[in-house]
């Protein structure tokens, strides 16, 4: 009460008046506002995208459609005791306990191996940068993602499964194929599933798997070349069953395995409760998937989504020692002990002493040089027992496999290549330093192809063609050795002329990249083709050997003088 009567309630101010606190937008709306704001900003270039995507994926189903599936039907519509298909079905129900889970394991390792640096759950630099460090709902913008990642995953994983069960039960009835089929496609959606949640596990745990990924991958690829051997040893020569029963119950890509063996009549008595548990760890690992995606860390997006893009452009440009430096797991400064080796007291030792020396601190490098020494060498054993034409594959490929190993070898010759400023000190001109640099990986490569001969001979499988891969190792060190010193790719190569197959600048640029490995294999092949096809090596082969190395040599050093 005043004076002047009842006190008069305050005049309420209209709705949106100043200094009037205005309701608050809910999350859910302000998130949905920002990725219709951020899809429209993007809409041109998801556009673009999306026709590039449709592109490859039609381009993909014509080969598809006009070369390999073809291809695969006269295969399996042929196959007989007497064919190569045939055979490689005939043993499949003894060999799939082990090869099939080695292969499923190697994909969850790869998706994990993938995830240290790209990821399933990806999203591009403007979301990035943009996105992720406003306060929106992080699941709304990035369970999509996973999603799409899933979806292509499960796709391409029951593709897969199904083309390879349906190759192992090849001669069978139409009853088997199928089952193997089905079965093969079930056990590609398993791996795919469980692939994708551990590459999303990895991301989002990224600070405490970080400093010891590139250990973990170490010990990985250990496993995986472990796993091939076995499955080699498998098909060559058949391992205890306890072997392939042990591989068969270690996880996920063990219990779908299961089918597949069970449909080609492995042994797989427990199949059906391996299917239970195959499906159950799936849903697990969707559904931890689904919990851990919208909590991966922002950095880590966007420093994915950088590396990304370079990784993308590197392997357009087929920059491909720049894409795996983008690739490798980071490797903390830890202090080691150093291999240290005499110093040499002759001058033209120094350079196949640095070589040694730096093969001996980095001795993953003799290591994979090793494993493919070995599979050129089984690859050799293997090819006078086929026929004709999957005896010059084996040719082809076991001289491949040689120049990887050689390329493992010449480390050294490339980072002189890539910067000439490491060499500047010695006292030779360039052509001499590259030959220097053939030193080292010549006489491993001849001691291993050597140590390969005598294990096949003492392991029944001796066969003269065998003493030709020793004298290929001059060609494939030299064809190495032109790789190093390849120097900067022309840009006209890049610009190519357009035909009505495409434009020519991605095989240009393939074709000059690969030159080295390419000239190799074309001098190379056709001798051992013509020793495993006519009464053994003899001395002509071996000599057209010689002189191919010389060639490979001769360019090397040229390249080197040019680079």
């Amino acid at each position: 009460m005043t004076a002047d009567g009842p006190a008069a309630a305050p005049a309420r101010e209209p709705r949106g008046a100043p200094g009037v606190p205005q309701p608050r937008q809910s999350r859910e709306e302000s998130t949905a506002a920002a990725l219709a704001h951020l899809r429209g900003a993007l809409r041109a270039h998801t556009a673009r995208r999306r026709r590039s995507a449709a592109a490859a994926l039609y381009g993909t189903a014509v080969v598809a459609a006009g070369l390999v599936v073809p291809h695969l039907v006269t295969a399996v519509g042929s196959a007989r005791p007497g064919s190569a298909l045939g055979a490689v079905a005939a043993h499949a129900p003894s060999v799939l306990p082990v090869a099939a889970p080695a292969a499923l394991a190697t994909a969850v390792f790869l998706a994990a191996r993938g995830a240290l640096w790209r990821g399933p759950v990806r999203v591009d630099l403007p979301t990035a940068c943009w996105a992720l460090p406003s306060p929106l709902l992080r699941r709304r913008l990035l369970l999509p993602r996973l999603a799409a990642a899933t979806a292509s995953g499960v796709l391409a994983g029951a593709v897969c499964g199904a083309v390879a069960g349906w190759l192992s039960s090849a001669g069978g009835d139409g009853g088997q194929s199928a089952a193997a089929t089905a079965a093969g496609a079930w056990a590609g959606v398993v791996t795919a599933l469980v692939a994708v949640a551990a590459g999303v596990l990895v991301q989002r745990h990224e600070r405490a798997v970080e400093p010891v990924g590139w250990r973990a991958v170490r010990l990985g690829w250990t496993g995986v070349v472990l796993l091939a051997a076995l499955t080699a040893t498998a098909a060559v020569a058949g391992v205890p069953n306890w072997c392939g029963h042990v591989l068969l119950w270690s996880g996920p890509w063990g219990w779908a395995a299961q089918p597949l063996v069970a449909a080609v009549g492995g042994p797989a008595p427990g199949w059906l409760p391996a299917s239970v548990a195959a499906a159950a760890g799936a849903a697990v690992a969707a559904a931890a998937a689904r919990r851990a995606a919208p909590l991966i860390p922002g950095e880590s997006l966007r420093r994915r989504a950088a590396v990304g893009e370079q990784a993308l452009a590197s392997l357009f440009s087929l920059e491909l020692r720049r894409l795996k430096e983008l690739t490798r797991p980071g490797r903390p400064a830890v202090p080691r002990r150093l291999v240290r080796l005499p110093a040499p007291r002759r001058r033209w030792l120094v350079v196949p002493w640095r070589d040694a020396t730096a093969l001996l601190r980095a001795p993953g490098r003799p290591a994979w040089a090793g494993v493919w020494l070995a599979a050129a060498t089984a690859s050799a054993a293997a090819a006078p027992s086929l026929p004709p034409r999957p005896q010059a594959v084996l040719a082809a490929g076991a001289l491949a496999a040689g120049y990887l190993a050689a390329a493992q070898l010449t480390e050294s010759a490339r980072l002189d290549g890539d910067d000439m400023r490491r060499s500047a000190g010695l006292p030779y001109p360039a052509g001499t330093l590259a030959l220097l640099h053939a030193a080292v990986p010549a006489v491993l490569l001849l001691a291993g192809t050597a140590a390969g001969a005598l294990v096949c001979a003492a392991a029944g499988a001796w066969h003269p063609v065998l003493l030709l891969p020793p004298c290929a190792v001059p060609a494939l060190v030299g064809a190495a050795l032109v790789s190093s010193y390849r120097g900067a790719m022309p840009v006209h190569l890049a610009v190519g002329a357009d035909t009505p197959f495409g434009n020519t600048a991605p095989l240009q640029m393939a074709v000059w990249y690969l030159r080295g490995p390419l000239s190799a294999l074309a001098l190379t092949v056709p001798a051992l083709v013509l020793a495993l096809g006519g009464d053994g090596p003899g001395p002509g082969h071996a000599l057209w050997l010689l002189a191919s190395g010389a060639v490979q040599l001769v360019w090397a050093r040229a390249a080197a003088r040019n680079a």
